[in-house]
């Protein structure tokens, strides 16, 4: 049907140039009558294709209004234009744009090295600490950690300093009942707020074994941490009954 419409035009055309009252006549109604109708025919017969839309059609639409943009200030500012397009060839020059969703991956891929070396740095100074109480023992326990730590390192200098050597380690074997945290040292514990001694730490590993049916193991126990040691031991312990 397509021919036949743009014949019918041609012929529109012919008959406007040939006779002055042609567009009052009603061969001309009847001639635009005739081609709208072919017209409609001819998009109900074809219908529109389903443009797919890229994923990146954001920032193509963010990009093409910059463009239309700078071509506006092409003309409205050409001092301002220049200007913008030298920023452009240089930051072109400098290396690769990086996509705006690429860059908050590899934001996102930091972060979370970034909290696993904190978490990493938080072990090993937990360690440290262990290392250090066990090495110096007699501080008292609840000192906050921090503070218990320049303690004992003070300590340890003078011990060195003078070469009196430092106290006896704590690997001394003691009754159970004299070893165990009461529960207000665990929930000090358990809030951070100091750490345990080596007997208490050996005896908390023992307890909650028991207290998980022998289900972990101490390596597993110890790599939690003394919170979560002594929350395991809070939650599994029963309230004794006040005297």
């Amino acid at each position: 049907m397509k021919p036949l419409r743009l014949l019918l035009l041609d012929c529109r055309s012919a008959l406007r140039r040939i006779d002055p009252d042609f567009e009052s006549s009603t061969l001309h109604e009847r001639l635009d009558d005739a081609i709208l109708e072919i017209a409609q025919g001819e998009e109900k017969r074809s219908p529109k294709p389903e443009v797919p839309v890229p994923e990146t059609h954001v920032a193509q639409q963010v990009a093409y209004a910059w463009q239309v943009a700078a071509r506006d200030l092409r003309f409205a500012h050409p001092e301002l234009h220049a200007q913008l397009f030298a920023k452009v060839r240089k930051l072109l020059d400098d290396g690769d744009l990086v996509d705006p969703g690429v860059e908050i991956q590899r934001l996102q891929a930091s972060q979370a090295m970034a909290f696993s070396s904190a978490e990493t740095a938080r072990r090993e100074l937990d360690d440290l600490r262990r290392s250090l109480s066990d090495a110096v023992p007699g501080v008292d326990a609840r000192i906050p950690a921090a503070e218990a730590t320049r303690l004992r390192m003070r300590m340890l200098i003078d011990a060195g300093s003078r070469g009196s050597g430092l106290p006896p380690p704590a690997h001394r074997r003691l009754d159970p009942a004299d070893i165990a945290p009461t529960r207000d040292e665990l929930r000090e514990v358990a809030e951070g707020r100091r750490s345990l001694t080596r007997e208490e730490r050996e005896w908390c590993v023992t307890e909650a074994m028991v207290l998980c049916d022998f289900t972990r193991t101490p390596v597993q126990l110890l790599a939690d941490g003394e919170q979560a040691l002594a929350r395991i031991i809070l939650d599994g312990a029963p309230t004794p009954a006040p005297g």
